[in-house]
């Protein structure tokens, strides 16, 4: 829908990682000053993010408490306005995540409780990048697939 493309609740609310977790991002990211596909897999900050969001989601990690780091804003929530189906599927995970339709209501809610998840699934998506031989896509790569294969097999 046209209308769907315009819509981003989350317009004005600030993406914060603990400040510990800021290297990474400039590392992995190629908006970070890394180029090279190999050694850094995503393309942008908010992609990272997105999968930390995601894994912890997908593992069923509950979200950390932000309150207890010192962040730092990697970007703003206008970055969903170019990628509308991020904003759909962290309305559906808030929504699965607190069992209740109405936190679509309540935009720095459901970005909070993201927040959280990326805090939580960063570790987990940074042992992936580093855990294995090869370069970080590849290890990521394998990692994302065996957690694929292990949730739909059980």
């Amino acid at each position: 829908m046209m209308a769907d493309r315009y819509f981003n609740p989350f317009q004005a609310i600030d993406i914060n990682v603990p400040v510990e977790f800021h290297e990474a991002f400039t590392r992995y990211c190629q908006t970070g000053g890394n180029p090279i596909i190999d050694q850094s897999p995503f393309p942008r900050m908010i992609d990272l993010w997105f999968l930390a969001v995601c894994v912890a989601s997908r593992l069923g990690l509950e979200p950390a408490d932000t309150t207890k780091y010192n962040t730092r804003k990697i970007i703003d929530g206008s970055i969903f306005g170019s990628d509308p189906w991020r904003v759909h599927t962290l309305m559906l995970i808030a929504i699965g995540k607190m069992g209740d339709v109405q936190i679509v209501s309540e935009p720095r809610k459901m970005m909070a409780l993201a927040n959280g998840l990326a805090v939580a699934g960063l570790p987990k998506v940074i042992e992936m990048l580093k855990d294995g031989e090869a370069g970080p896509i590849w290890n990521l790569s394998d990692a994302i697939e065996q957690i694929v294969r292990s949730r739909n097999d059980a």
